[in-house]
């Protein structure tokens, strides 16, 4: 019996000190496309999402909305769970990091860490930026301002706990090199290379006094220290998967992880490091996404430009949300979300294209049912295909935008087609070569239907009921006769 492959995703996990905004969203659909695509594929999935909800950042928003911390963290992680509802997201698991299970699990890995000699108390002296929630390299700042959150960080000088990173780097290096660790884009990896200076492979802190954060995971043995939301953060990885053994063997190492650019030095440096103290195998792929601008300009609370992604979903439907945020944002760089590129998109792509192509061609099929000839398609014709070989090359790379290009390569095809032979004037006079055209879109519209499917998961399935059989025939590799069998219209309305 052949063994079924597993296929591990993660998203980062957001963090709760503010409302879920679009380009979370947006890396919530990267990473529900993969396993989407993957369980298309047959294989066994985990994908694994959730809230990050220690540290000063939220106690301090908790203090600013008069909420007691808990409470709060409660009720923004319970919005982040409505985003995922709202967008479709197919998880398997959705870990929060104040959970009972996370913080023993993270006490142990550090007593692990500890035992190891891989942790050590020392003095701290630096710049610390509470947006990053992280010490900063002189790399990283200008005069003491963080490049990210443009915004001076706080010189501290305290006894902390350190890790041991000067141990692992070189090992962490190499692989990232040689792409045992392979980065996605290709360009963020000579990035992440340059983090490997001699001031980039130092020791780095891994808690802080209770004084200065105040909530968080204790330090086992120490309750005056308060582990480093860091550590705490990245274990997520491995405590969201199940702490039985079998299962942990099962599933780890995680195949991708989803992140944003601002974060690609702790998962490319800080978590191969802990992994290898734990004695666990390094994550396959780390693709970075960019970041989402706002009508051209970087979003913020303070410029009042922030998109509410669950705002735009009630207005204007998931599956157009959907589209837009994987096909005009490049998976592997910075995008912007403009409401007028988003008609555009959806009346162009969707409505005009999509939309009209499948209505037209569906409605003459089922008026014609008595005289098109049965056809008959199947899951290994549509893999065959040199386009879906591209889209298959596209999603590896995780340019999940040039995937769904390919996609529209054959809806424009496909239009082509029907405009060229007329095919409502065939189907009214020559049913023969009517059919001819027939069995020949009916062969697209499962093409386009199967690889729609990790993108748009509701049109892709009318897609194929239109054509009389469903996705998951399509997964198959046998012979499936289909027809033109409900007329497919109004996809995509036109946008009020």
């Amino acid at each position: 019996m052949k063994e079924t492959k597993k296929f591990y995703v993660t998203t980062s996990i957001a963090y709760v000190n503010a409302p879920p905004h679009i380009g979370y969203a947006m890396e919530l659909l990267q990473a529900d496309v993969l396993a989407r695509y993957h369980r298309l594929l047959g294989e066994e999935v985990f994908f694994l999402t959730g809230t990050d909800e220690h540290g000063k950042k939220i106690a301090e928003a908790a203090a600013k909305a008069g909420m007691e911390t808990q409470t709060y963290v409660d009720s923004v992680s319970a919005q982040f769970g409505v985003l995922c509802r709202k967008l479709e997201i197919k998880y398997d698991n959705f870990i929060r990091t104040t959970s009972k299970e996370h913080r023993a699990y993270v006490q142990h890995v550090w007593k692990h860490m500890e035992e190891r000699g891989d942790i050590y108390k020392a003095m701290y002296e630096g710049r610390y930026c509470i947006g990053c929630e992280a010490f900063l390299r002189e790399a990283e700042m200008d005069n003491g301002v963080c490049h990210i959150h443009k915004k001076e960080t706080q010189a501290v000088h305290e006894e902390n706990y350190f890790f041991r990173f000067s141990k692992y780097a070189a090992q962490i290096e190499q692989a990232i090199r040689e792409d045992t660790i392979r980065i996605l884009p290709e360009f963020r990896k000579k990035e992440i290379l340059n983090y490997f200076s001699d001031e980039g492979i130092k020791d780095f802190s891994v808690s802080r006094p209770k004084e200065s954060v105040g909530w968080g995971i204790p330090v086992p043995g120490d309750e005056s220290q308060i582990i480093y939301v860091w550590i705490d953060a990245l274990m997520n990885y491995l405590s969201g998967i199940d702490l039985e053994e079998s299962k942990m063997t099962n599933i780890w190492p995680a195949d991708v992880h989803v992140i944003g650019k601002d974060i690609m030095r702790f998962h490319t440096m800080m978590l191969p490091a802990f992994l290898k103290s734990l004695d666990y195998k390094f994550p396959r792929s780390i693709a970075i996404h960019g970041f989402i601008l706002a009508e051209g300009q970087k979003m913020s609370k303070s410029l009042g430009n922030v998109i509410d992604p669950i705002a735009v979903i009630a207005e204007h439907g998931v599956e157009p949300v959907r589209y837009y945020l994987l096909r005009e944002i490049p998976s592997d760089g910075d995008g912007d979300f403009s409401f007028a590129r988003f008609k555009e998109r959806y009346t162009a792509d969707l409505q005009n294209g999509l939309g009209n192509l499948i209505s037209r061609v569906s409605v003459l099929g089922v008026g014609n049912s008595e005289a098109v000839k049965d056809i008959t398609v199947s899951g290994i014709k549509v893999r065959e295909q040199d386009i879906y070989k591209e889209y298959v090359s596209a999603i590896d790379a995780f340019q999940l935008h040039r995937a769904l290009e390919h996609v529209w390569v054959l809806v424009e095809q496909s239009n082509k087609i029907v405009e060229e032979t007329r095919l409502w004037e065939l189907a009214a006079h020559d049913i023969q070569k009517a059919n001819e055209v027939f069995a020949k879109l009916a062969l697209t519209f499962a093409s386009i239907a199967y690889m729609l499917a990790p993108f748009l998961p509701e049109t892709a399935e009318k897609i194929a009921v239109a054509i009389g059989t469903d996705i998951a025939a399509l997964s198959g590799d046998s012979d499936i006769p289909v027809r033109f069998q409900k007329p497919a219209t109004s996809l995509f309305p036109k946008l009020l």
